[in-house]
């Protein structure tokens, strides 16, 4: 497993948690001629503290704000330093959603370390803050806040389950509203790198990479592109894609013809949606409520 600093300090700012239960009823049968599984991320693989993950989404507050200046190097030259803060931040990203937007995207998804460049760069001007620019600076804040608004830890059996499917051939895959520490937090805290879990190199489709993200039909359209160059005698049909949202996760990828099977092992990032038109009527063809039935699930 590769192996930095922002490895080691995921690990440090995580800690252990466990799924809460639900009250969703396993539907569990076989899948016959499934030659792909892909999954979401956090909330399906990783319990996440909030159920998702958004760079938007979220109220940090000023104490929060300073914790993290502080903790990435950042020198803070005003006491309302955490106040104006996470103000500026909060326009950083609407305008940047929005830039996106303007060019026809539905669901954009900007890069965190974007955001975090222009907020540290407008707090610089604004005399409230003073720091040497830096890339590994913007990265560095980026985690620091992040393991703050949403704790991540490994669902039961994340690791078995990959390496099992990794075992019998399966080729693996992640469909995932992400940044760039989602990879990281997945090594760090389950030891293993993304190959050693089993998963294809050509079937990793991180929004922030796409600068879309989930529910956009064409965030899922980018998936089976890269599906069709790794191997072009795959079908929708015979991927099979694993989420803890009915919205997010089952409806597009039933839309565009995969089999689909809904996570409910965590109450926090369960996710029904039937006030939603999409997902009323909408069934997933598995419900699972740990990893593990999986096994049981796809002939291998």
């Amino acid at each position: 497993m590769p192996g930095n600093d922002l490895h080691t300090r995921l690990r440090e700012l995580s800690a252990f948690m466990e799924p809460l239960e639900t009250d969703a009823e396993p539907k569990l049968h076989l899948l016959k001629d499934i030659k792909v599984i892909a999954y979401d991320f956090y909330g399906t693989l990783f319990i996440s503290g909030v159920g998702d993950i958004g760079i938007d989404d979220g109220s940090p507050d000023a104490e929060l704000f300073l914790e993290v200046l502080s903790q990435s190097g950042v020198t803070v030259l005003n006491g309302d330093a955490g106040k104006l803060g996470f103000g500026i931040y909060n326009s950083v990203v609407d305008e940047l959603i929005t830039a996106i937007k303007a060019d026809g995207v539905e669901y954009p998804e900007p890069d965190i370390r974007e955001a975090w460049a222009q907020v540290l760069d407008q707090m610089k001007k604004d005399g409230l803050v003073d720091f040497k620019p830096d890339e590994h600076l913007y990265e560095q804040v980026s985690v620091e806040f992040e393991a703050r608004m949403n704790p991540v830890w490994p669902m039961p059996y994340v690791s078995e389950t990959l390496e099992y499917f990794k075992s019998k051939g399966v080729t693996q895959g992640i469909i995932s509203n992400s940044q760039f520490y989602t990879p990281i937090v997945l090594e760090s805290l389950t030891g293993k790198s993304l190959d050693e879990l089993g998963f294809h190199p050509g079937l990793l489709n991180w929004s922030y990479e796409e600068r879309l993200k989930k529910p956009g039909l064409k965030f899922y359209e980018e998936f089976l592109q890269k599906m069709k160059r790794v191997n072009a005698d795959v079908s929708p049909h015979q991927i099979l894609y694993i989420g803890n949202d009915m919205l997010k996760d089952v409806y597009p990828a039933a839309e565009l013809g995969m089999k689909t099977a809904l996570f409910a092992g965590d109450k926090r990032s369960l996710k029904w949606r039937k006030d939603d038109e999409r997902c009323k009527n909408l069934e997933a063809d598995l419900v699972i409520t740990q990893l593990s039935q999986l096994t049981q699930c796809v002939k291998v």
